[in-house]
């Protein structure tokens, strides 16, 4: 019987299968082995796959010989595996088009039921750019997220280190397989970040290393997080990507500003400007917005029989009834909606008197 593993590194090597319809599949047929199970029909049926694909699909054995090597290689460096739709793979993640179906990591690190802030900037920082990213872990500290980043220069790597100094979980994702790290000055640090935390990375061992692998790596970095900060960026470079697809998966962004005339920082002018990102002078900004702060219960609210809700307060509503609590960060996810206006709406329902607001960030519909 086929395992998992080797259903999910088989459906990535069919030629022209890619990472979307891929994800077309999985979801159509409800797992990566339920895909070889399923006539060519089957296959032509699901929108968007078309039939050189599924003629592709037809020589799926073909390849067996290439993911056993595949396994063994992996086997080889040790790896662990998250597979999507298991309640380990990162929750936010699963919500994204082009999400992996296969996670690789090196260390130790537990994603359910967990929050992850992303922390992204410039590989050149200023003290000031530092000093912030430390007032912010600091911050976060409380909460108890996990930091994730991609190991790079500057605010990468000092995001890493300053989560692990002050006791938090800290997630290295990585454009290339885990047989290596880059940069190799960053070689200890990679080796720390195993002991609280993990190296993650959806490329194979020995995958090319080729510039367009960052790209795909940040979409990690922006998919898995409830809300990623920028501290210091130009108006190019991995930063802004990272930004670009957070704001295309509909995930909080946060940018630190600057002087006006800090080429470092119109990176950060630009998204608050196009209103992608909030404006974020103060750590504590984001913990409000994100709405963790403990919210004092409203006293004295008395449910009315009937009550007129808005159209977002319905879709609340409608999530709400099929669970019996809900977290915060879960039901923004549910909505597609960001954070903030997921909390005001959840406001208004418990000043009417129709949520709960419980310990741990549950709420529920009375």
């Amino acid at each position: 019987m086929m395992t998992t593993l080797e259903a999910c590194l088989l459906l990535q090597a069919i030629p022209g299968m890619g990472i979307h319809r891929g994800i077309k599949m999985f979801n159509h047929f409800g797992s990566a082995a339920a895909v070889f199970e399923a006539s060519y029909s089957d296959w032509l049926a699901v929108e968007g796959i078309g039939t050189q694909v599924c003629i592709a699909l037809r020589n799926w054995k073909s390849h067996l010989p290439k993911v056993t090597s595949l396994i063994e290689q992996i086997k080889q460096h040790h790896l662990e595996f998250l597979f999507l739709g298991s309640s380990q793979y990162p929750h936010a993640l699963t919500f994204c088009s082009d999400a992996p179906l296969v996670l690789f990591y090196k260390g130790k690190i537990d994603f359910e039921n967990r929050n992850v802030i992303s922390i992204v900037g410039t590989r050149q920082n200023t003290p000031q750019g530092k000093d912030f990213c430390k007032q912010l872990i600091e911050v976060l500290k409380k909460y108890n997220p996990i930091i994730c980043s991609g190991l790079a220069k500057g605010i990468d790597v000092i995001a890493h280190r300053l989560a692990m100094e002050n006791g938090l979980e800290t997630v290295a994702c990585l454009a290339h397989g885990l047989e290596r790290v880059y940069p190799e000055a960053h070689q200890r640090t990679a080796l720390e970040i195993c002991k609280q935390g993990a190296l993650l990375s959806d490329f194979l061992p020995n995958a090319p290393f080729r510039k367009e692998n960052f790209p795909q790596r940040n979409r990690l970095i922006a998919g898995m997080a409830h809300a990623t900060v920028v501290i210091e960026s130009g108006i190019a470079g991995g930063s802004m990507n990272t930004a670009t697809l957070a704001h295309r998966y509909g995930r909080e962004i946060f940018a630190v500003p600057g002087r006006p005339s800090d080429l470092k920082s119109q990176g950060c002018h630009q998204l608050i400007f196009q209103q992608k990102a909030q404006l974020l002078s103060d750590p504590n900004d984001l913990i409000k917005s994100l709405g963790w702060e403990e919210q004092p219960r409203a006293k004295g609210v008395q449910k009315a029989l009937f009550q007129n809700l808005t159209e977002d307060e319905k879709k609340v509503q409608d999530q709400l009834l099929k669970i019996s609590k809900m977290r915060l960060d879960e039901l923004t996810l549910k909505l597609g909606w960001k954070v903030s206006k997921t909390a005001a709406i959840l406001m208004q329902l418990e000043m009417k008197g129709l949520v709960r607001a419980l310990p741990g960030k549950l709420f529920e519909w009375i």
